[in-house]
């Protein structure tokens, strides 16, 4: 790679509409950034390896072409073997979800968020590595930018890729949501932040955000700052079908906080240790293993364009 400037773009996010728009796409960013190269990915991993290679090769800029799952991947190469520096991230609102961005204020443009690219401001933003138990059993760590989570969460994302292509990513995950809330039962779980136990018993949700958003907007964690250092907990102790079911239209509209079996908590270090059966979990809306879960933020890990903050 010798160009200062590489654009990573997916083709399959937006259910493909990136991938036949990646002539347009390139055009725009050239008109607002000068001369690019255009890496594709074509597998799973590609979007960390285009990462790797870029911070290698000296690139200022790596622009991200797709959606949460392509920002997990290029951020998993930038931070592959605990190493700092290397590309300023710049993020184009191409993917389905395009939650993460909604934490740093991005336009939902793509010419705005060129724009912001374009003007050069940038911010360091935490990151997080999270270990879960592979399907093998043995421990996988990976890095997530947006949420590590388990239980309804990690159950709904089984449910949701193949109803999001259809019918659109927010709607998707709502159906999905309603799909594993009909089979949930709740974990009896212990669940310990900086090593301080906050809760032993059922547990139907818990979440250790980075950023305010998932499933499609839905606004889990709305304490959450990408760059104060510290994961936002959300913890939603075992509730019934019913219940759950009653308390979605909440979730959906981030106003679950008000209900007693819901809570939230700052941290560096979230551990979900199960007892008896394992749930789901997932990073940045991707099924990637079970319980138990160790989520860990850090701080400052990131450069990315993002809009100047009045003050």
């Amino acid at each position: 790679m010798d160009a200062e400037t590489v654009v990573c773009l997916n083709p399959a996010s937006a259910a493909g509409r990136t991938g036949r728009r990646e002539r347009e796409i390139v055009a725009s960013v050239e008109a607002a950034l000068g001369r690019v190269r255009c890496e594709v990915t074509r597998a799973p991993g590609d979007g960390a390896r285009i990462a790797r290679e870029a911070r290698g090769a000296g690139v200022s800029r790596l622009i991200v072409a797709g959606g949460d799952g392509t920002i997990n991947e290029v951020a998993s190469g930038l931070l592959a073997e605990d190493r700092t520096g290397g590309p300023t991230l710049g993020l184009l609102p191409l993917g389905s979800g395009w939650d993460f961005a909604r934490s740093l204020d991005l336009p939902r443009t793509l010419d705005g968020a060129l724009e912001v690219i374009a003007a050069g401001h940038t911010r360091p933003i935490d990151a997080g590595r999270a270990v879960v138990r592979a399907a093998d059993g043995a421990p996988r760590e990976r890095v997530f930018v947006n949420e590590a989570s388990a239980g309804l969460s990690g159950d709904t994302i089984q449910i949701v890729g193949r109803l999001a292509k259809r019918v659109g990513a927010r709607l998707g995950f709502a159906l999905g949501a309603v799909g594993a809330i009909l089979g949930h039962r709740a974990l009896e779980a212990a669940v310990e932040i900086d090593g301080v136990r906050v809760h032993e018993g059922s547990v139907s949700l818990v979440v250790a955000a980075n950023g305010r958003c998932f499933g499609a907007g839905m606004q889990v964690a709305p304490n959450a700052r990408v760059d104060d250092g510290l994961l936002e907990v959300v913890l939603v102790r075992g509730l019934s079908v019913p219940s759950l079911l009653a308390n979605l239209p909440s979730l959906l509209a981030g106003t679950h906080g008000t209900h007693p079996a819901v809570s939230f908590h700052a941290g560096r270090i979230l551990s979900v240790e199960p007892k008896g059966r394992a749930m789901y979990a997932d990073l940045d809306g991707e099924a990637v293993g079970t319980l138990p879960l160790r989520a860990e933020v850090f701080p400052a890990a990131l450069e990315v364009f993002a809009p100047e903050r009045a003050g």
